[in-house]
Order: C-alpha cells, then sequence, then structure tokens
C-alpha cells in the first residue's frame, strides 16, 4: 500500500500555492498525493469566508479519517503556513501520521522586522503585493476566525511525537524568524528538524523564474518523506 502525503494551504490561499509541490511529490511511485480546497476559501461558493475556525478542524478530521478508511496506515502532512497550524493538529491526534512538515507555519505571524528592512529600507515591495491583495480582499470576521485557531490549537504541538521537518523562508514576510524555534522546542518527536530556506519569501512554491528554487525544495521535502540514510546525510540547517 502507497504512503499518502496530505498537503495543507494556508489562509486566504488556495490549491494552487503549492501545486508545484504536489506534481513533484506525485512522481514519486510510493506516494499518492492529495490536497483540497479549505472550508470558506472557494469563490465561486455561497460560504466564501463565511465559516467558522472549527470548520477548518472539521473539514482535516474528515480529510484523515477518509484516508484512514481507505486503508492508508502510513500518513505524511505539509502544511503552508496556517495549514501547519492545522497540520499539527492532525499530527497530535492521529496515530496513522507518521511524518509531518511544517512550512512556514503560522505559529506566530505578522513579521514586522523583516517588513521595515523590506518596505522602509529596501523599498522592496514586490514580493509584498499577492499577500497585501489577499489580504485587502479579507472580511474582518474571516481574519478574526484564522487568529482563533492559531490561538486555540497552538497548545497542540506538545502532543506531536511524530517525526517532524521544520522549514522556515529566512525573508519571510509574514511569519517572523523566530517561530520555527518556538516549533521545535514545543515538540516532543525524537526526530526534529530545522532547515532554513536561505533567501526566501512566504510563498515558496508560487511564482516562476530563473531564481526559483522549487524543485531543490521539493526534492529536499521528497526525500525527507522517503527517510532513511539518505535524509540524515543530507539534512542541514540551511540549503
Amino acid at each position: 500500500m502507497k504512503k499518502a502525503v496530505l498537503i495543507i494551504h494556508g489562509f486566504i490561499g488556495t490549491i494552487s500555492d503549492n501545486e508545484y509541490l504536489q506534481n513533484y511529490l506525485t512522481y514519486d511511485s510510493g506516494f499518492d498525493v492529495f490536497s483540497k480546497t479549505l472550508p470558506g476559501h472557494h469563490k465561486n461558493e455561497e460560504n466564501y469566508q463565511k465559516v467558522e475556525y472549527m470548520d477548518w478542524i472539521k473539514f482535516m478530521d474528515s480529510e484523515i479519517m477518509e484516508l484512514i478508511n481507505h486503508g492508508y496506515k502510513t500518513i505524511y502532512v505539509i502544511g503552508h503556513s496556517m495549514g501547519g497550524i492545522l497540520a499539527g493538529y492532525v499530527a497530535s491526534k492521529y496515530k496513522e501520521v507518521k511524518k509531518v512538515v511544517f512550512l512556514n507555519a503560522a505559529y506566530t505571524y505578522l513579521n514586522l522586522k523583516q517588513n521595515k528592512v523590506d518596505i522602509l529600507e529596501n523599498k522592496d515591495y514586490k514580493d509584498y503585493i499577492e499577500v497585501f491583495s489577499r489580504v485587502l480582499h479579507t472580511s474582518f470576521p474571516f481574519f478574526l476566525e484564522f487568529v482563533k485557531l492559531v490561538k486555540e490549537y497552538h497548545s497542540c504541538l506538545k502532543d506531536v511525537k511524530c517525526e517532524a521537518l521544520i522549514l522556515q523562508s529566512e525573508m519571510d514576510q509574514v511569519i517572523p524568524i523566530e517561530t520555527p524555534m518556538e516549533i521545535y522546542e514545543a515538540i516532543k518527536s525524537e526526530e526534529k528538524y530545522i532547515t532554513y530556506l536561505e533567501g526566501e519569501r512566504h510563498m515558496v512554491f508560487a511564482g516562476s523564474g530563473n531564481g526559483s528554487r522549487k524543485h531543490e525544495f521539493a526534492e529536499y521535502i521528497r526525500i525527507f518523506l522517503n527517510g532513511g540514510n539518505k535524509w540524515r546525510n543530507i539534512w542541514k540547517e540551511k540549503i
């Protein structure tokens, strides 16, 4: 039986944010890769931005149970941004979740230190355009549900015992650089790793261009999920 990989997108995000990673992992014959749009994030549906944070929790329970009921005994979960909170939740609850990847996980957010450097000092706005655009189209009640989720489920970290990889972009304009260490110290996993992504922003697998390192990062995650000596030999604190 193949292993299931479930990729969870972030707040006001879509599955396309991590489409490159999803497609890349699909080529590994050992994985069945899944990704679903979270409740309240379907722009063409009536409940767009009209859900409560518990709807996200119930949705994750449903998704994990569906995988279990289809016979998957080994599930790997990858959560980006708010998806990292949800990944931490299912990793803390289900024994079938054997590995978890926290990708710029939003256990803390609003990186004012980086914002100051980018906008006030360097006048660098290009990586903020999409983020600001999404924020401007987000209702305040919807944002409050995100805040509630983080507050209520931050404590789940202490119950995470499966193998964990914490990836953090060094120049993330949303998540403070201190966040991965907070996650590392909170989880109880015997095997846990932090890797900082040099020069990267919040949306690691979005965008394109000659400077993109998406292939490198996706391969790094794939090797972690496969594990073994190859992973232990290539793990680095910074890539």
